[in-house]
């Protein structure tokens, strides 16, 4: 059996730590806050159901990170997207160059800011690898107390630096058998995160009954035309790739690899992918899906795309329209071109460090 830390107890953590409890690995559970535990000790562990039924306690809840990744073999971050440079930061001088660094899910651009953090610390690099989306569709339904809707078929999965896929897909499976498929670079994968594509538009363009804290399944509130418009901002996000000389997949087609859906129109395949969880729209302007899946989803790719001249006009103008919504600057919050010191860069030099990591 291995060793693995877990980096975040929401809702992903909760889950991917109990999961691998059951599955008799060793557990390390880490918050920066105590009291994200005392649910869990008060409940006797935590108690999964849907695709995974029973109730564990991982070996170690710390709010120690350090205490937390030494002498583990594997490193997921389960943490939210905000929290990764700061945890990126921290961890560049805990990690060993034998120790696997998982974040899951990423964000575009995760892998790499771990890289360069490691390269400032004059540290010698570790794999290090990211998925676009959670291997796990959860939501906390109560106290200790993870809903596990479905653990998917296949997540793509890359590396920095991409060479090391082979040994992270062959760590990797021991804990989570044989979902993780590769999928190119970091850039590529990084790009078929579709959270801000799924979640955004439904969102906004339904911002009353979010205000009104309505809580309606996110997928009921897809009309035919809010379906065009996920589809369009889809089509900006494909360009955004084929730019920067990469390929991803788009929206329909992580549908299919997801969860096996390939027939119907546009609305017809996302309530088959999310109508079994009818997981709810966002009860406030301070949700993820505006707060990570905006400035650190649309506006990464909006940065990115100034660097290589692409224009995406649906893409800024629903970071434009939910920044006046929210009442936040998304720009001034979000990872950018220049947070991950690619200001200036082409689309070669952007493949490259995606690729590659940062030099020491």
């Amino acid at each position: 059996m291995g060793s693995i830390a877990v980096i975040g107890a929401g809702n992903v953590g909760q889950a991917i730590s109990a999961h691998m409890t059951l599955l008799g690995h060793d557990v390390r559970l880490y918050s920066p806050w105590d009291t994200d535990f005392a649910d869990l000790r008060a409940h006797d562990g935590i108690q999964l159901t849907g695709e995974v039924e029973g109730r564990a306690t991982p070996a170690l809840l710390t709010t120690d990170l350090r205490r937390a990744v030494t002498g583990t073999d594997t490193v997921v971050v389960a943490a939210p997207a905000f929290a990764h440079a700061s945890l990126s930061e921290q961890l560049a001088g805990i990690v060993e160059p034998d120790q696997l660094v998982l974040f899951q899910p990423a964000v575009l651009g995760s892998a790499v800011e771990l890289s360069g953090h490691l390269a400032k610390a004059g540290r010698a690099p570790c794999p290090i690898a990211e998925t676009a989306t959670s291997l796990y569709t959860c939501r906390l339904r109560g106290p200790a107390q993870v809903y596990i809707g479905a653990i998917k078929n296949a997540v793509y999965l890359a590396a920095v630096p991409s060479v090391e896929i082979d040994t992270v897909t062959g760590r990797l499976a021991a804990y989570f058998g044989q979902r993780y498929t590769p999928g190119g670079d970091t850039l590529s994968v990084g790009l078929t995160n579709c959270n801000a594509i799924y979640h955004v538009p439904p969102a906004v363009l339904n911002i009353k009954t979010v205000e009104d804290a309505d809580r309606h399944p996110l997928h009921s509130l897809v009309t035919p035309r809010i379906a065009e418009v996920v589809h369009a901002l889809d089509l900006e996000r494909l360009a955004l790739a084929r730019a920067l000389g990469v390929e991803t997949i788009s929206f329909w087609e992580f549908l299919e690899s997801a969860y096996g859906v390939t027939d119907g129109s546009h609305v017809d395949r996302i309530v088959q992918g999310y109508g079994r969880q009818a997981f709810p729209e966002p009860d406030s302007l301070t949700h993820r899906y505006f707060t990570e899946d905006i400035p650190f989803g649309m506006v990464t790719w909006s940065s990115l795309a100034t660097q290589v001249g692409l224009a995406m006009p649906l893409n800024d103008s629903l970071i434009r329209l939910s920044g006046v919504l929210c009442g936040r600057d998304w720009y001034s919050e979000g990872r950018t071109a220049g947070s991950l010191g690619l200001t200036g860069a082409d689309a070669g030099r952007i493949r490259t460090v995606f690729r590659d990591g940062v030099d020491r």
